[in-house]
This record gives C-alpha cells, structure tokens and sequence, in this order.
C-alpha cells in the first residue's frame, strides 16, 4: 500500500516574509511503486502522475514542475501516465540526463519556490545534496518530533521527544 513520504509545495516565496505562495502541491508516495502526484490548489486540473527513477527522484521533481506547471519543456514522450509506467521506461536515460539539464537552466530564470516537507524514512532523505544543486529558492523541512504506533513491535515508538 503505498505512503505519502513527503509533500512537495510549488509557488513563490514571498517578497518581504519568505514562506510560499503555493500553486500546486505534490505527493511523493513510497512502498509500492514510488510515484510522483502534482496537483493544483486550486482549479480543476488532471492529476498528474509519473513514477520516477529511484536514482534522480529530485530531478524528477523538478522535470515535472518544468513540463507541467512552467510548461517550458516539452518531453519527446507524454511522461504523465495512469499505466504506472517508469520514466526509465519512457525516456532513455540520454533524454532524461539531457532534460534535467535543460531544467536546471529553466530554474535559473524562473521566479518559483519548491518547499519540501520530507517526512521520516523517506527515499527524499538520501537525495538532500541534489537539492542544493538546483538555482531557485527552496526550503526543505525534516521531522522534529514524531511519535507514532509500531505495529510490529507493539509498542509508541518517539523521536526528538
């Protein structure tokens, strides 16, 4: 079944508070197939939803912020599917490397904010560094404080409580 491992909000920081001004709101779901879910706060928009790779998940993110929100890329191959077909699947990895490229320029000219909300274990946490490689402005949030029923050992587990 899968799990929201983390929240992903698209929009603009802003200009004199930081925080965000949030368009769009994105789901990345772990521990069946992982996918990616991009939706709009408000309007009536498809869901959109691609599964990522598992090497370039953040790049994955911000691949379907470009093609999606920015609309300023145009993949040889529609990467949105309902089949749960992979991006390995969809597009060789030349294409893919080369679109994460053509992103990363993207961002550099684009006014838009990515806040992560990365809950624990998730597969985001071993992708930090990627993050900071990426020109725009973000935020990352990790979890102070959890506490939460284990099942398995029968038993509240805490942390940083």
């Amino acid at each position: 079944m899968a799990t929201t491992t983390a929240i992903i909000l698209i929009g603009h920081a802003h200009q004199n508070h930081s925080g965000i001004n949030p368009t769009h709101l994105m789901r990345f779901t772990e521990n069946d197939r992982p996918a990616l879910l991009l939706q709009q706060l408000e309007g009536n928009e498809e869901i959109k939803v691609i599964i990522p790779t598992v090497e370039n998940t953040i790049d994955d993110i911000y691949l379907m912020v470009a093609v999606f929100i920015l609309k300023c890329i145009t993949p040889s191959k529609e990467i949105h599917n309902l089949k749960r077909n992979s991006l390995y699947d969809i597009l060789d990895e030349k294409e893919r490397f080369s679109l994460y490229d053509e992103t990363k320029q993207i961002f550099k000219k684009k006014n838009i904010k990515l806040v992560f909300n990365i809950l624990d274990g998730s597969h985001l946490l071993s992708q930090l560094d990627i993050i900071k490689n990426y020109p725009n402005d973000f935020e990352v949030t990790l979890p102070a404080l959890k506490k939460e029923f284990d099942v398995w050992a029968n038993k509240i587990t805490t942390k940083g409580i």
